[in-house]
């Protein structure tokens, strides 16, 4: 559904301008490898953003071709707190390492001099960019996993307490 400029918020009407800057300024740049890839941004699709709370997009390496399997996400872009998480090439070899068993299939020179471009582009227009490396990326995959089960932990404590509270009220109810 395409929204009217004019119906959405400030963040999401500033977050389109951010992701149309950098679609813009890469809609040329071509990156090799098994397949060719562009730099894409897709604009939220949304009126609002919850006040720049949901105003987080990809910044993904598409396939011309439209295969989504190649399509490699190399970053976020966080309107709301004006900054940009972009992925190192070791981080992002890494990650695909891990889930494919295979080495990235782009080339580093050509990865390496679109994050500096687009590290310039987004310091000029007062983002912070930081660059996540592989040894932060693993860390952050470990809190990931670890807050999962801590969440499952705790939903079960919830659930045992809830359990005697309900069983004390029977117990309660049964004696009177």
């Amino acid at each position: 559904m395409a929204y009217e400029r004019g119906a959405m918020t400030a963040f999401a009407q500033a977050a389109l301008a951010a992701s149309d800057l950098i679609n813009n300024k890469f809609q040329s740049t071509k990156f090799s490898g098994n397949v060719t890839r562009t730099c894409v941004v897709e604009a939220l699709h949304t009126e609002s953003t919850g006040g720049g709370k949901q105003a987080r997009e990809s910044i993904m390496l598409r396939p011309e071709n439209g295969d989504a399997k190649d399509t490699i996400t190399c970053g976020f872009l966080d309107v709301g707190l004006r900054s940009c998480e972009l992925r190192s090439y070791a981080a992002l070899n890494m990650l695909h390492r891990q889930r494919y068993n295979a080495a990235l299939d782009l080339h580093q020179s050509e990865y390496d001099k679109f994050l500096g471009e687009l590290t310039q582009l987004l310091d000029n227009e007062g983002f912070v960019t930081k660059i996540v490396e592989p040894e932060e990326q693993q860390a952050k995959a470990k809190a990931a996993n670890s807050d999962k089960g801590g969440n499952a932990g705790l939903m079960m404590a919830i659930g045992v307490v809830a359990g005697l509270i309900v069983v004390a009220v029977v117990v309660m109810l049964a004696m009177k």
